[in-house]
């Protein structure tokens, strides 16, 4: 006899109910109840009642690697960043994908999953030792060998922004990035900025060449001059933003949060007002308590990271689910909230 801690009378580990204790005790076959615990074959709604009674009463808890075995899934999904790059890379971007990992593995446990963050760096096979049933990649960039090697693994693939060549085939999840900087420009536009900057990364991922494009097409459509500056790898994001300030722009957007303080400080060093002679934008989460704070192009990770999970585990489940868009959000804030719009090169 056992008690609930699993262990028999002589405080010994009790064994582990199989499949065969459960049909003894439903009076069925082993092979009628397999089908009935995996979800396989003819089992009438009578006999998988009985299997299902009997399991909860006898404390049946299923052999996961058996039933990986059997059935080629382990039921863990993988996450990982498209970047294999430096540590200052990471520091930029980790509160973006701790949001989205915390989305993702929500998503994944409401649907019976388990989600593992798997690394991809120097050495980037690393990923490839850990049992999973497929992956998210966030911010692919082309020629993705993280993308290939999961591919031809034969392991289903879900990207966090538009796969670049030769995946495009790929479903996918993106944030509205052209939108959301079309959003950006206008409200650096209409408080008086006549020349607007761009603060962008090294990594020519997905999300950079798509904040790339968006910057300059306004720019283009609207007659109003976009100047670029990419940080340069190995570089910090302040001498970017101090070439970047050479040019007096009226207004900058940055790619995110650190590049976006960058811009702040190269204009403490110039002796630039923010936002009287400098507006600044960036891509992030509005942090309270920030001087001044930035006003903030929101992508909502944690949104973005369950719908990868819930598309991945619509592709194991057969489906071909079609490419998701999410909406993006701006937050405006002190660092473009000018009370005279008139831009200081127009001012008598």
């Amino acid at each position: 006899m056992t008690d609930p801690a699993g262990t028999n009378a002589g405080g010994k580990p009790a064994r582990a109910v199989g499949i065969k204790e459960v049909a003894r005790a439903a009076g069925l076959s082993i092979t009628t109840v397999s089908h009935a615990l995996n979800g396989k074959g003819q089992v009438s709604a009578h006999a998988q009642e009985l299997v299902r009674d009997a399991a909860e009463r006898l404390g049946y808890r299923p052999n996961r690697v058996a039933q990986a075995l059997l059935s080629g899934r382990t039921g863990i999904l993988g996450l990982v960043a498209g970047h294999r790059s430096s540590e200052p890379w990471e520091r930029t971007y980790r509160p973006y994908y701790a949001a989205f990992t915390a989305g993702a593995m929500l998503e994944a446990v409401d649907r019976d999953y388990a989600l593992t963050v798997v690394p991809a760096g120097p050495r980037g096979d690393l990923w490839t030792r850990v049992p999973i049933d497929g992956l998210i990649v966030v911010d692919p960039v082309a020629d993705d060998p993280v993308v290939a090697e999961a591919l031809r693994r034969g392991l289903a693939v879900v990207t966090d922004g538009r796969p670049l060549e030769p995946h495009v085939a790929l479903p996918y999840v993106e944030s509205d990035i052209a939108g959301g900087i079309e959003q950006v420009m206008d409200h650096l536009h209409a408080g008086g900025a006549r020349s607007i900057g761009l603060l962008t990364g090294p990594e020519l991922d997905s999300y950079t060449l798509s904040s790339d494009a968006a910057h300059a097409d306004w720019g283009e459509r609207h007659s109003v001059p976009t100047p670029a500056e990419r940080v340069r790898p190995g570089e910090r994001a302040l001498d970017s933003a101090r070439r970047l300030l050479t040019g007096r722009p009226d207004a900058v957007y940055a790619l995110n949060e650190t590049y976006g303080q960058a811009v702040l400080e190269a204009a403490a060093e110039q002796g630039l007002a923010i936002p009287r002679d400098l507006m600044v934008a960036a891509m992030g989460e509005a942090e309270p308590g920030a001087r001044p704070p930035l006003t903030m192009l929101s992508l909502d990770p944690r949104q973005t990271g369950s719908a990868c999970a819930g598309m991945l585990i619509d592709v194991l489940g057969g489906a071909s689910p079609d490419a998701l868009t999410l909406p993006s959000r701006l937050v405006p804030g002190g660092s473009t909230r000018r009370s005279d719009p008139t831009p200081m090169r127009d001012r008598a």
